[in-house]
């Protein structure tokens, strides 16, 4: 399925984490996240698996919004 992430902003007590942040990944595309420590790496992906909610921007997967899909 399609991962898009668009504008992405995430804040934790009151620290921005992540600003703008975009990706693209298309069905059956590898897709590597390279970057220092602290980048944001992680806080992208736990955005993209709902264990964090962003401030601003979406995440769909196949075209839905993940925060209006099941958790399953």
């Amino acid at each position: 399925m399609r991962v898009d992430v668009a504008g992405l902003r995430v804040e934790i007590a009151g620290l921005c984490i992540l600003a703008d942040a975009r990706l693209q990944a298309a069905t059956r595309e590898f897709v590597g996240l390279v970057g220092p420590n602290g980048s944001g790496k992680t806080t992208l992906l736990r955005t993209v698996y709902r264990a964090l909610h962003p401030d601003a921007g979406s995440v769909a997967v196949g075209g839905d919004e993940v925060w209006r899909l099941p958790a399953r």
